[in-house]
């Protein structure tokens, strides 16, 4: 979790720029703990900088038919068109339990993966607060 503010004042963060068929794309990193070891992944936002076009998550040693589910499509689809704002409040995504996502910030976590799918959720919301000022700067 990236706790101090202040020490990332100078901190610069990678943005990468897509063009997709003329639609621009803003692909930002991220790093993360899961329950075995760290989680990574990319989240691409589309030109309004709040509407998630897609991510990607990986790790190093999440269990097999659990954690490491962060890999596959059937988590990872399941951000596409979620926001991250609410009002011009930054929201992030929260991963619920049970299949009870039902909100515009909100994806199921999944099943028998608790700790991994908290994992990244607090790797999005993290790393979405570090390009927070970026991401409220208007075109």
């Amino acid at each position: 979790t990236i706790k101090d503010d202040k020490a990332l004042a100078d901190v610069k963060f990678p943005v990468f720029v897509a063009d997709i068929d003329g639609a621009i794309k803003y692909i930002l990193p991220t790093y993360g703990v899961g329950l075995w070891g760290p989680v990574w992944g990319y989240i691409s936002l589309n030109e309004d900088k709040n509407t998630v076009y897609g991510v990607l998550f990986d790790h190093k040693g999440e269990t097999p038919g659990l954690g490491a589910e962060i890999t596959q499509p059937f988590f990872q689809k399941q951000f596409s068109g979620k926001t991250i704002f609410e009002n011009s409040t930054l929201k992030a995504i929260t991963v619920k339990k049970g299949g009870n996502a039902t909100g515009a910030h909100e994806v199921d976590a999944i099943s028998g993966g608790t700790i991994t799918s908290k994992g990244v959720e607090t790797m999005i919301g993290d790393y979405l607060k570090c390009y927070e000022q970026f991401l409220k700067q208007i075109q």
